[in-house]
C-alpha cells in the first residue's frame, strides 16, 4: 500500500516537473517527498493545459504567417500587372499622338499646297487683266487670312477662284483642327506616361511593403520556431522541417480542392445542354436536313392516307406521290405542278426547333468557346520551347526581354517566336485566346489567375501549360522564369489557346 502511494505521488512530481518544464519555468530545485496537496495537482494541470494552448496558439500564429506571405505576393502580381496596363495605354496614348502628329503635318502640307494654287491664280488673273480689287482681295494679308472676310471682293472673282479660296479656307480649317488634335493627343500621351510612372512607384512600394512584411514576418517565425523547440524539447530545425510540412500540405489541400473544383466544372460544362451547341448543330445540319426531312414527311401521311386509293385514276400517280394532298382535287390537269410542292412538305420540318435550345450558349461574352484560335499544336510546342530557353532570367516590371519579362511579357514573346501575335497583358490574352475546358490543354497553352473568376479585367497573371501538371511562368520579382508545379486556386473558368 505504502508503495502504490509512493507511485502516485512520484507520477504527480514528475506532471508538476514536466509542466514547469513546459512553461519555461526552472525546474524545481527541492521536491517534497510527502503526497503533493490538491492544490499542487491543479497547479500542475493548469501548467500543462497553459502549455498546450501556447503552443497550438504559436502554431496557428505561424500558419497565419504563412497565409500573409502568399496575399503579399498576390498584391505584388497585381501591381504588377496594373503597371504593364499603365504601360500599354501610354504607348497606345503615344502612337495615337503621333499619328495625329503626322496627320497635322500633312493637313498643313495640304494648306500650303492650295495657298500656292490660289496664288498661281491670282497672277493668272493679273496677267489677263482681272480686276485690281480681287487680286488685292486674293493676295492681301499675308497668306490670304483674310480672303474670306472680303466677301466684297470675292464676289467680283471668278467662279474658278472662288472654288480655289473654299478649297484653301477648307485645308485651313482641317489643318488647324488636326493641329488641335495633335496637341490634344500629346498631352493624353504625356498623362499617360506619367500615370505609367506612378504605377510603377506604386508597385515598387507595393514590392518593398512586402518584402519588409515577409522580413518581420520571417523574424518573428524564427522566434515562435525558437519557442516551439523549447516548449517541445526539440530543435528549431526539426521544428522548422515539421512547419514547412504543415504549410506544403495547406497549400496542396488547397490546391486540390480547386483542381477538383475546376473538375467539376468541367464535367457540370459536358453534362450541359452543350450538344445543341455543337458546331454540328450549326451550318452542317442546316444543309443536310433538307433532304431528311422529305423522306420521313412523305413516309407516315401517304401510306396511311386512305385517300390515295384515288391517285390510280392519273397514270402520272408516280408523280404526285411526293404530294398526295393534292392528289385528292379533282383536277388532275394541275397536277403539272406537284413538282414545287414539296416545298409545303420542307415547312413542316421540325429542324428550327433544336436552335432555340441553342440560343442559351453565349450566357458571358467570355464563356467556354469564345475568343479566337490561329496557333497550331506544333506551334504551342514552338512557344514553349522557345520560353524554355529564358528559364533563369529575372522577372522584370514590364518586361518583353531580352534581358528579362514580366508574366505577360513572356507569353507574348513566347507565341511571337512561334508566329502568333497576342495582346500584352494578361487580361487582354484572357479576352482575345479561344477558351477552352482544362482537361483539353495542351502544351503552350496559357493559364489566368484573378481575383474574381467572372471579370476578365481582375486578371494578374498568366502562364504557358508545359504538360505534366506544369507551367512555364515568369512568377513575380526577386523570382526567376521557371517551369513549376500547376497552381489551381484562383484561376479563371477556362484555360486559354492562343
Amino acid at each position: 500500500m505504502r508503495r502504490d502511494r509512493r507511485t502516485l505521488a512520484g507520477g504527480l512530481v514528475t506532471a508538476v516537473v514536466l509542466g514547469a518544464l513546459l512553461v519555461g519555468g526552472a525546474p524545481l530545485a527541492q521536491a517534497d517527498p510527502s503526497s503533493p496537496s490538491d492544490q499542487d495537482v491543479q497547479d500542475a494541470r493548469t501548467a500543462v493545459d497553459a502549455a498546450s494552448d501556447s503552443v497550438a496558439s504559436m502554431e496557428v500564429r505561424l500558419a497565419q504567417l504563412s497565409v500573409a506571405g502568399d496575399q503579399a505576393d498576390l498584391k505584388v502580381q497585381q501591381a504588377g500587372e496594373a503597371y504593364t496596363q499603365a504601360l500599354v495605354d501610354a504607348q497606345d496614348a503615344q502612337d495615337d499622338a503621333d499619328a495625329a502628329a503626322d496627320a497635322a503635318v500633312k493637313a498643313a502640307d495640304e494648306a500650303e499646297q492650295a495657298r500656292r494654287r490660289l496664288v498661281a491664280l491670282a497672277r493668272e488673273m493679273a496677267r489677263s487683266g482681272g480686276s485690281a480689287d480681287a487680286i488685292e482681295s486674293l493676295l492681301s494679308a499675308d497668306g490670304f487670312e483674310e480672303v474670306a472676310e472680303r466677301t466684297s471682293a470675292l464676289d467680283r472673282v471668278t467662279g474658278k477662284a472662288d472654288d480655289t479660296v473654299q478649297e484653301y479656307r477648307a485645308a485651313l480649317l482641317v489643318a488647324d483642327t488636326l493641329q488641335q488634335h495633335a496637341k490634344d493627343t500629346a498631352a493624353t500621351a504625356a498623362d499617360a506616361a506619367t500615370t505609367a510612372k506612378k504605377s510603377l512607384k506604386a508597385a515598387q512600394k507595393t514590392q518593398d511593403d512586402a518584402d519588409q512584411a515577409v522580413a518581420s514576418a520571417a523574424v518573428e517565425r524564427d522566434e515562435l520556431l525558437q519557442n516551439l523547440a523549447d516548449a517541445r524539447k526539440t530543435s528549431v530545425d526539426v521544428e522548422r522541417a515539421r512547419q514547412d510540412k504543415l504549410d506544403d500540405d495547406r497549400r496542396e489541400r488547397e490546391n486540390d480542392d480547386a483542381r477538383k473544383q475546376r473538375e467539376q466544372q468541367t464535367q457540370d460544362d459536358s453534362s450541359d445542354p452543350a450538344p445543341a451547341d455543337d458546331p454540328a448543330d450549326d451550318p452542317a445540319d442546316d444543309q443536310g436536313p433538307d433532304d431528311e426531312p422529305t423522306q420521313p414527311s412523305s413516309d407516315p401521311s401517304p401510306t396511311s392516307d386512305p385517300e390515295p386509293t384515288t391517285a390510280p385514276k392519273p397514270t402520272k400517280a408516280p408523280e404526285p406521290t411526293t404530294a398526295q394532298k393534292p392528289s385528292s382535287s379533282p383536277k388532275p390537269t394541275s397536277n403539272p405542278k406537284p413538282t414545287t410542292a414539296p416545298k409545303p412538305t420542307s415547312t413542316p420540318k421540325p429542324k428550327p426547333t433544336p436552335k432555340p435550345t441553342s440560343t442559351p450558349k453565349p450566357t458571358t461574352p467570355y464563356g467556354l468557346g469564345t475568343g479566337s484560335s490561329q496557333g497550331s499544336a506544333s506551334e504551342g510546342r514552338a512557344a514553349l520551347a522557345w520560353a524554355k530557353t529564358k528559364i533563369g532570367l529575372p522577372y522584370i516590371w514590364g518586361g518583353a526581354g531580352p534581358d528579362g519579362y514580366d508574366c505577360s511579357g513572356l507569353t507574348m514573346s513566347a507565341w511571337k517566336a512561334a508566329g502568333v501575335y497576342l495582346n500584352r497583358t494578361s487580361r487582354d490574352q484572357y479576352k482575345q485566346v479561344l477558351k477552352i475546358s482544362y482537361d483539353n490543354l495542351r502544351v503552350g497553352d496559357l493559364v489566368f489567375w484573378s481575383t474574381d473568376p467572372s471579370n476578365p479585367n481582375a486578371v494578374y497573371h498568366v502562364a504557358m501549360w508545359a504538360g505534366n501538371g506544369q507551367i512555364m511562368e515568369a512568377p513575380s520579382p526577386g523570382k526567376p522564369l521557371r517551369i513549376t508545379s500547376m497552381r489551381w486556386a484562383n484561376t479563371m473558368p477556362y484555360a486559354g489557346r492562343p
